[in-house]
């Protein structure tokens, strides 16, 4: 009987995996019923590997050891917690367009179920505090992760602090070396992989900003420049690719920051967004909608 929690936990973590670690991730995947009563050197003794290589394993994972990785599991498998979803992947050609539409829309919700077991309560928190201490928020994304951004900055705009975002590749590159303490650039990869966001986190880090990382690769090298890396994780479909499943993910992390800082100074940022909402009220027809609706 497969573990969904076991395997999203495994899967979205396997690309960076050693052969050896590989090995360990298949045998649990297939064999998971019995996970909670081995130890260590049962399971190192029935893959072959060293028990060392099954802690890295599960440091990778993101526990802190072997007994924190059985808890996690036994805790988060419950049969009552199992989503009863068709998801994406299981679309075919002979689906109709409402199945389809069905089908995505279970894909994301599985996919944001999965979300809150990867956050990490003092990455957040950390992450909030360097907000708390800025004057001035920048975000930044090439290709797909730009749209990211831009959705973050149109969020954020709604704060007290001043805000940011640019397409440009170059102007990102010249804003960025004017950057002092008083500033906090979330920067957007996916991959972790892309040159030029690795080029511009170079010149960031270099400065005194606060540098945040929203990633799917903890262990690229952008990351290990950053302030605080969050991780947000996803599954690759036979029609879409990691990072396109990823950006609803994405967008809920931001929400959730965004919703921190304005609960953090309440008086302060309601005031932003009357602010905001009698300058936009300006541009608008009387209607039903809000002064604050998107256009």
């Amino acid at each position: 009987m497969s573990n969904r929690y076991l395997e999203s936990t495994i899967k979205r973590n396997y690309r960076f995996f050693s052969d050896t670690e590989k090995k360990v991730a298949d045998y649990l995947m297939k064999n998971p019923d019995d996970l909670v009563n081995k130890t260590i050197a049962n399971l190192a003794d029935e893959t072959g590997v060293s028990q060392a290589t099954i802690f890295k394993l599960v440091k990778k994972l993101g526990f802190k050891g072997f007994q924190d990785f059985k808890i996690s599991i036994a805790t988060n498998s419950s049969p009552d917690n199992e989503p009863a979803l068709i998801a994406y992947n299981d679309i075919t050609p002979e689906d109709n367009s409402y199945e389809v539409a069905v089908k995505v829309i279970n894909s994301n919700i599985l996919a944001l179920q999965n979300l809150p077991p990867q956050l990490d309560h003092e990455k957040l928190d950390n992450t909030l505090k360097r907000i708390y201490q800025s004057k001035f928020l920048h975000f930044f994304g090439i290709g797909g992760s730009s749209v990211i951004a831009y959705d973050a900055y149109q969020k954020f705009t709604r704060t007290e602090y001043r805000c940011d975002y640019m397409s440009d590749y170059h102007l990102q590159l010249m804003t960025a070396t004017k950057f002092t303490k008083e500033d906090t650039a979330f920067v957007f990869s996916h991959s972790g992989q892309s040159i030029e966001t690795l080029k511009l986190a170079k010149i960031i880090a270099k400065s005194d900003a606060n540098l945040i990382f929203l990633t799917g690769n903890p262990y690229s090298e952008i990351a290990s420049l950053a302030d605080e890396t969050l991780t947000v994780y996803s599954e690759e479909s036979k029609y879409r690719t990691e990072s396109l499943t990823s950006r609803i993910l994405y967008l809920t992390l931001m929400d959730a920051l965004y919703i921190n800082v304005m609960l953090h100074d309440e008086k302060k940022g309601q005031k932003a967004m009357k602010k905001i909402r009698n300058a936009l009220s300006e541009s608008k027809t009387n209607g039903p909608y809000s002064e604050d609706s998107f256009e």
